[in-house]
C-alpha cells in the first residue's frame, strides 16, 4: 500500500516543505498557497479536507518540477543497476482501494543528496514521539531478509538500507508510482543492487513470489487498516515469516488522543464538524484525505483479524503524530468539563495519565494515533494452504 509518509489524517498538515533538497524559501510559497486555498474554500463552500487535498496536489507537482528531474539525473547511474519492479498483480482486478492509492500516491520530497534523504528519515522518525522505540527503527537486522509491506515512496526502505545491515530489503506496494519513487530513494543508500527488491501487488492479490518461511522480519506501517481483506495479508505474513520471527504493524488507534480528543472533541463538539458521527467514524471518514477504507481500531479488532492465523499478538501502545500531544492536559480538562462529551470519550480522557516524556498514557501504554502491534510466529505452526 502506498501509505508511508502519507497525506495526514484530519487535523494534521498534509505536508511540509523546506528540507530534503527543497529550498527553505518554499515555506513562504506554501503559506501563500494555503492562504489562497482557504480563501477560495470559504467562498465556494469547500471544507478543510478539500483544502488539504488541493494543497498536497499543487505541492507534489511543484516539487516534482523543481527537483524531480534533478533527482532522476543524480540517481540514474545507481537506478540502472537496481532490479526491476516485480509485478505480482498482473491481471488482478483493481479495487477502489487500488485506484485510490494509485491516484493519491504520496510523494514525500525530492532528494538531491544522500544527506538530505537521511535528514528526512530522522524527521519522520524522531518527529513522532516513541515511534523509533515502539518500532525499533531501523534494525539492526544484520544479514537478515526484511520486508516493508506498503513501502510507499521508500522512506523506511531507505532507512533499512542505510542502517539495518540486512542482506535483503524488499519493498512491496500497490502503486507503481510509489515503487518508482522508492527505487529513486533507495538508490542514495544502497551500493549493492542485490540487497534490494521491489514487488507490486494489488489490494485483492497479496500473495508474494517468495518462498515459505523465507523472511526474518516484516514491517507494515499505516497500511493494513486500508486493506479490503486484512486477514488475507496477515495469513501471507505468517506464510512468509520464519518460525519464531515477528512482524510489527502500525494501524490507527481508536483510543488515542488524536481520535478521542482532537477529532472527537475539538473537531466535533467545539468546531461543530461531523458532530452527528462518533469520534471513530469522523476520523475514518476524513483520514488520508478520504481514503475508501480507513479502519480505526482497538486491540480486540486486530485480534479479530487474526482468527485462524496462529500469531501471538502484543499491543505496545501508540506513537504520537506531530502535534498530537501538544497541550493535551489543557484540552483534556476542557473536554471533561463539557457535558456534551460521550460516555466512552469521558472514560478514556479521564483515564489518561502522564507517562514517559510527559506524554499521555492510557492503561499504562502510550495513547498515540500510531498503534503498534507485534505479531510473533509460533514455532511449529503451519497454516493450511
Amino acid at each position: 500500500m502506498a501509505l508511508r509518509a502519507r497525506a495526514a489524517p484530519v487535523g494534521l498538515p498534509a505536508s511540509q516543505w523546506g528540507r530534503g533538497g527543497v529550498p527553505e524559501q518554499e515555506n513562504l510559497m506554501r503559506r501563500l498557497l494555503l492562504e489562497g486555498m482557504n480563501r477560495y474554500a470559504r467562498i465556494s463552500g469547500r471544507d478543510s479536507i478539500w483544502v488539504s487535498a488541493a494543497v498536497a496536489r499543487v505541492e507534489r507537482r511543484v516539487d516534482e518540477m523543481l527537483g524531480g528531474a534533478a533527482e532522476r539525473a543524480l540517481t540514474y547511474r545507481m537506478r540502472r543497476r537496481l532490479p526491476p519492479i516485480i509485478d505480482a498483480a498482473s491481471g488482478a482486478p483493481l479495487s477502489e482501494t487500488d485506484r485510490y492509492w494509485r491516484k493519491h500516491t504520496v510523494r514525500g520530497r525530492t532528494f538531491l543528496s544522500r544527506q538530505a534523504s537521511l535528514d528526512y528519515i530522522a524527521e519522520l522518525t524522531d518527529g513522532r514521539p516513541l515511534k523509533r522505540e515502539l518500532l525499533r527503527l531501523h534494525g539492526p537486522h544484520e544479514g537478515k531478509c526484511i520486508l516493508d509491506f506498503g513501502c510507499g515512496p521508500g522512506n523506511d526502505l531507505a532507512g533499512f538500507a542505510e542502517f539495518s545491515g540486512a542482506a535483503l530489503v524488499i519493498g512491496v506496494d500497490v502503486s507503481p508510482k510509489a515503487l518508482d519513487l522508492a527505487r529513486r530513494r533507495v538508490s542514495w543508500h544502497v551500493r549493492d543492487p542485490r540487497r534490494v527488491a521491489f514487488i507490486r501487488i494489488a489490494d485483492g492479490q497479496v500473495r508474494l513470489p517468495l518462498e515459505n518461511a523465507s523472511v526474518d522480519y516484516i514491517q507494515s506501517l499505516g497500511v493494513i487498516h486500508h486493506a479490503s481483506d486484512p486477514t488475507a495479508i496477515l495469513r501471507e505474513f505468517h506464510r512468509l515469516l520464519k518460525p519464531g520471527a515477528e512482524a510489527r504493524i502500525m494501524v490507527y488507534n481508536a483510543d488515542s488522543v488524536h481520535v478521542q480528543l482532537e477529532v472527537g472533541y475539538i473537531w466535533r463538539l467545539v468546531n461543530g464538524a461531523m458532530k452527528d458521527k462518533s469520534p471513530e467514524a469522523a476520523f475514518s471518514a476524513t483520514a488520508d484525505l478520504g481514503a475508501p477504507i480507513a479502519h480505526c481500531l482497538r486491540p480486540a479488532d486486530v485480534a479479530g483479524w487474526l482468527e485462524g492465523v496462529p500469531f501471538d499478538l502484543e499491543y505496545l501502545g501508540g506513537f504520537f503524530v506531530p502535534g498530537e500531544a501538544s497541550g493535551w492536559q489543557e484540552k483534556r480538562d476542557r473536554a471533561l468539563a463539557d457535558s456534551r462529551l460521550g460516555d466512552h470519550q469521558r472514560s478514556f480522557l479521564a483515564g489518561l495519565e502522564i507517562g514517559a516524556q510527559g506524554l499521555p498514557y492510557h492503561r499504562g501504554k502510550p495513547a498515540g494515533l500510531g498503534a503498534v502491534y507485534v505479531l510473533s510466529k509460533r514455532s511449529g505452526w503451519r497454516l493450511a494452504p
